[in-house]
């Protein structure tokens, strides 16, 4: 944990962002202003003040609390608003220093209430830096930008010259972080020499620290050792703690190869970490030497490491703000704690052949897989619980969104960048009680549980040196090794590729990524009809992928992949097996027992042939526009008439009008101008059976590919779109969604979170499945998705997966152009069946 120190009544607290690190974080001397004649306990208020700050200050952080707890209920009382606003303050960041962050920010916002009270605005700036400081931590880097921007703006004068060092460095760490290292080069050394001009040791070392940490980042090593070293030579010589020092160095040396050192100096830390003024050690120092004696080959003590290491780390992410930004970056964060585990893990298994370690290993990849998204489902607040504040930000969203898609540039990037942060800042009161931090233990007796006979699941995780399946039926569990994870990407990106554009060597390409991925299976593997998949990115050390990064397995075609070769036309994974993506084992598992909170109705609900510019006859004339509800996300004419002028999807009225006759029962088709969001809330409010949009499906704008669905044009003549933050939000308990369109299912991917976007968001928001499509589909008249409904009405027990791989082999021997995988591979079905 992070060591901290207070001076008078004020924490300025800054950590790394992004990265759970030891800090030494940095405060400010100031003033007491009160707001009215000083009460006769004010002396002994202050007094208790400075006494919890001598605790603090001495790492006593549990009695320095109670100590502020105390002062700042007395405060209140007595209405002294600037010192409730300290004490308050204080007490935030002793939850801060103790991990608790989901404690920690409501104490900072509501010290940031007191302080506008007090009309103390340095004392609200400097809130604002410290929230900000909390949300890089869970690298949330977007909300932390927006906070920070707080500050500046209200930090002035002999204030602002104060503490410019410090804000200098926060907003390097952030530049960097979002990767512009160049500006955040500039930042931190005009924030180390202010520190140093102002003789100040602990921020001058701090920054160093943080800038060896960002070359270390980025490759840099040789850079990054001058950084280190200047920053434990002058913490030495002014003989100031130096445990961060020699995790940075341990870090370095396990970089460079050099694993005697990091191993020694990464012992260091650990003793002096666990001295009487040392903080807790941090789950990071000890997956730290874990890696490195995973690397000496010293399996049994890296695997004790890595143990401890997630002991630490479940709580370090059940303590985090239970909004879905913080829970994601909890996510990617914990994804390298996770991966050492299960490499070390796997490999002293191939030696001991230990059956209890590939269950551990197993539960410790589907623990870490999609958490946030089950977080999310347990407890989403509904549309009717959001605060008309919250629409409002929708609203900027979406504004946001069209201008950043109608004129792409780094002005409409930057807002809506910081239109998402805004969403998230008011998301902050959406606190809930974590009674547990739910763990893996049971995990793997659970799943084998609940599959039947026809059922296996199967479980990637993809490593950099090798590579893992774990394949779990009612029989046992049993590992497989697999190829590299860059030599998988590769298979995943030909296969892809030749499927997509219907090469003339996609068969043999298919081919191959089935050999490698399923090629090692059992025959009693290979005989399930049914495989539930649990996939894996593997980039454990980039951020989201994009359109330029390797595929990982969730781009690939599985159910298109040739499973025989030979004879007069191949053999595909879709004739024999009824292929699930699920978001994790723990998702699927904890599915069955999910209740719905009122019984789906048996009505299938179309969207689609909407109205996609002017020229369309079928515009209505333009009237005042309607409102639904306050903050609405309905875009008035005066913002700028925002059109996407889109072509319009002649054959998705045909496509919806088969699929409706296909269904055989109640249809209600939302096309043209009903194609709008307050009719599609209308009838998400009946519960459907099948929500299906025949839309076009749009990247975010702003460089994040979490995709957008864009409706008609409302009455003003603007686009609406629909993005994942507001559908997450809706209820489709127990709906089948199907997004008929290009690239409906594509998004970012995230290690440990797997796919974002449309397909994520309409799952947090309760549906079962979602299909969706990888790649470009034609604009045809729906014959799939009318062998897929009919399928569906025709099953005892209605399974969207089952009937989308019918219609998949229905087209196979259909023949024709649609026989090819280049049609009917670009469908998958993800989902909790």
């Amino acid at each position: 944990m992070r060591t901290a120190r207070i001076l008078a009544c004020c924490l300025f607290l800054l950590p790394l962002s992004g990265s759970v690190s030891p800090t030494e974080p940095h405060n400010r001397a100031k003033t007491l202003l009160p707001t009215q004649p000083r009460p006769a306990q004010w002396n002994e208020l202050r007094a208790q003040l400075d006494r919890g700050n001598k605790l603090f200050h001495s790492g006593h952080y549990i009695q320095a609390n109670q100590v502020f707890i105390s002062v700042r209920k007395s405060a209140r009382e007595a209405r002294v608003w600037d010192l409730a606003a300290r004490a308050g303050g204080n007490t935030g960041s002793c939850q801060f220093a103790l991990h608790q962050y989901q404690l920690a920010l409501p104490s900072y916002l509501d010290a940031r209430h007191l302080a506008e009270l007090a009309a103390d605005w340095s004392e609200v700036a400097i809130l604002d830096s410290n929230i900000a400081s909390l949300y890089s931590e869970m690298g949330d880097l977007e909300t932390a930008a927006s906070w920070m921007r707080g500050t500046l703006e209200r930090l002035s004068g002999e204030d602002r010259v104060r503490h410019l060092p410090e804000i200098l460095i926060q907003l390097a760490l952030l530049r960097a972080r979002q990767g512009h290292m160049p500006e955040a080069l500039a930042l931190f050394r005009r924030g180390i020499d202010r520190a140093d001009r102002a003789g100040n040791v602990d921020l001058y070392t701090l920054g160093w620290n943080r800038l060896g940490i960002e070359y270390l980042n980025h490759g840099n090593l040789p850079a990054a050792d001058s950084a280190f070293l200047e920053a434990y030579r002058v913490r030495k010589f002014n003989h100031l703690p130096l445990e961060s020092c020699y995790r940075n160095l341990g870090r370095l040396r396990m970089e460079q190869g050099d694993l005697e050192s990091a191993s020694h100096l990464l012992d260091r830390c650990l003793e002096l970490a666990q001295g009487p003024q040392g903080a807790i050690p941090a789950w990071d120092v000890f997956q730290l030497r874990g890696r490195v004696r995973l690397a000496q080959g010293r399996l049994p003590e890296a695997l004790q490491d890595l143990r401890l290491a997630v002991h630490l780390a479940r709580a370090w992410r059940w303590s985090t703000p239970s909004n879905d930004a913080g829970r994601l970056g909890a996510e990617e964060m914990l994804d390298q704690v996770y991966s050492a585990l299960i490499e070390a893990g796997n490999r002293l298994y191939l030696i001991t052949h230990n059956p209890a370690l590939i269950r551990e290993t197993f539960e410790a990849v589907e623990e870490n897989r999609a958490a946030s998204l089950r977080a999310a489902v347990a407890g989403p607040r509904s549309g009717s619980e959001l605060s008309p504040a919250y629409w409002e930000a929708l609203l900027h969203l979406q504004r946001a969104e069209i201008q950043a898609l109608h004129a792409p540039s780094p002005a409409t990037a930057e807002e809506l960048t910081s239109a998402r942060a805004e969403l998230t800042r008011l998301d902050a009161g959406g606190f809930s009680s974590v009674s547990g931090h739910p763990g893996s233990a049971g995990l793997a007796g659970r799943v084998q549980s609940a599959l039947d006979s026809r059922s296996a699941l199967l479980s990637f995780h993809l490593g950099d040196s090798m590579s893992w399946m774990w394949a779990l039926d009612r029989s046992g569990l049993v590992l497989y090794s697999l190829p590299p994870r860059r030599q998988i990407e590769g298979r995943v990106a030909a296969a892809t590729s030749a499927l997509r554009e219907n090469l003339r060597d996609s068969t043999e390409a298919g081919a191959a990524l089935y050999r490698t991925l399923f090629g090692p299976l059992a025959p009693r593997f290979q005989r399930k009809t049914r495989w539930l998949l649990a996939l894996d990115q593997g980039e454990h050390s980039a951020p989201a992928r994009t359109d330029s990064a390797a595929p990982g397995l969730f781009e690939a075609p599985l159910s298109a992949l040739a499973i025989e070769t030979k004879g007069p036309r191949p053999v595909f994974v879709a004739e024999r097996h009824n292929t699930v993506l699920i978001p994790g084992a723990a998702f699927w598992v904890d599915a069955a027992g999910r209740q719905r909170f009122r019984p789906v109705s048996p009505v299938f609900v179309g969207i689609g042939d909407a109205i996609y510019n002017s020229a369309d006859p079928r515009l209505p004339a333009v009237r005042a526009a309607r409102q639904t509800r306050p903050g609405a996300l309905t875009v008035s004419a005066a913002t700028g008439q925002l059109s996407l002028a889109l072509p319009r999807l002649v054959a998705s009225g045909p496509e919806l009008d088969a699929c409706a006759r296909a269904w055989d029962g109640e249809g209600v088709l939302l096309k043209g101008a009903e194609a709008s969001r307050e009719k599609l809330e209308e009838q998400i409010r009946r519960n459907p059976a099948v929500l299906h949009f025949a839309t076009h499906f749009l990247p975010s704008g702003g460089g994040r590919a979490t995709g957008l669905i864009a409706l008609s044009l409302n009455q003003g003549g603007e686009t609406e779109l629909l993005a994942p933050e507001e559908i997450a939000h809706w209820k489709v308990n127990g709906a089948l969604v199907v997004l008929s369109g290009c690239r409906s299912a594509q998004g970012a991917v995230l290690p440990g979170t797997g796919l974002l976007g449309l397909t994520r968001a309409w799952l947090a928001a309760g549906a079962q499945s979602v299909i969706g499509s990888r790649w470009s589909t034609p604009d045809d008249s729906g014959v799939l998705f009318s062998a897929l409904y009919r399928h569906l009405r025709a099953q005892a027990h209605p399974d969207a997966s089952e009937a989308l791989r019918a219609a998949q082999v229905e087209m196979i021997h259909a023949g024709g152009w649609r026989a090819h995988p280049q049609y009917w591979g670009t469908y998958l079905t993800v989902g909790s069946q």
